[in-house]
């Protein structure tokens, strides 16, 4: 048996209120889409530029930051200790009994040698070369045990590049030497670590020159 016919849907008429609606939303909803596209590359160009800026400038700040900060360090003035006499080395080797060769080639110099000594520096040389690798030398009459045992426990202080000898000829209380420095103490002075951190490596060179644990 047949079936009866379905009645064919009225199309709308495109003067429909209701069709001109739908059209409406349908055109409102591709513009806000549209609109947010066009923020999101707005946005997405925006960030771009400020991270190019942002490297532009940040590359030369921090390479003017680094050469300030290593011309603060290269030239800031040293620290001096009050009283310290400036000498030239040979002269303060010679005081101490020591004779230096008329030239002296630092390539062949000993290796420097720190720590707490029972003998005096045995060559000019080597006490020399402690001196042109920054080591700071304290010394003390010789057979003075206390002062001996002070000066020890103070280069305990610091883990490189300070030797505490007896003096080769006769003194009395305590000299410390460094490059082209020098200055009498008395046992028990407090000041003389302080000359101990303000001249250790400041000389030439700095070879290693731990102290024995």
């Amino acid at each position: 048996m047949a079936q009866p016919r379905q009645p064919k849907k009225r199309r709308r008429s495109r003067s429909d209120p209701a069709r001109r609606a739908a059209a409406a939303r349908r055109e409102e909803a591709r513009r806000e889409a549209a609109e947010e596209r066009r923020r999101a590359e707005a946005a997405a160009e925006r960030r771009s530029k400020v991270r190019k800026t942002a490297r532009r400038v940040a590359v030369p700040s921090l390479v003017a930051i680094g050469v300030i900060v290593a011309a603060i360090f290269l030239f800031r003035p040293q620290r001096e200790i009050a009283g310290a006499e400036r000498l030239d080395v040979p002269t303060i080797v010679a005081d101490l009994g020591y004779e230096l060769p008329d030239e002296i080639d630092p390539d062949s110099l000993p290796t420097p040698v720190c720590g707490v000594l029972d003998q005096p520096i045995s060559t000019p040389e080597l006490l020399y070369s402690d001196l042109y690798n920054g080591a700071v030398i304290l010394w003390h009459a010789a057979g003075d045990e206390a002062a001996a045992a002070a000066l020890a426990e103070l280069a305990g202080d610091f883990d490189s590049h300070v030797v505490v000898s007896p003096a080769p000829e006769e003194m009395e209380g305590i000299w410390a030497t460094s490059w082209q420095r020098r200055k009498a103490y008395e046992l028990g002075d407090d000041e003389l670590s302080d000359f101990v951190a303000a001249y250790r490596l400041r000389a030439p060179k700095h070879a290693d020159c731990d102290l024995p644990g």
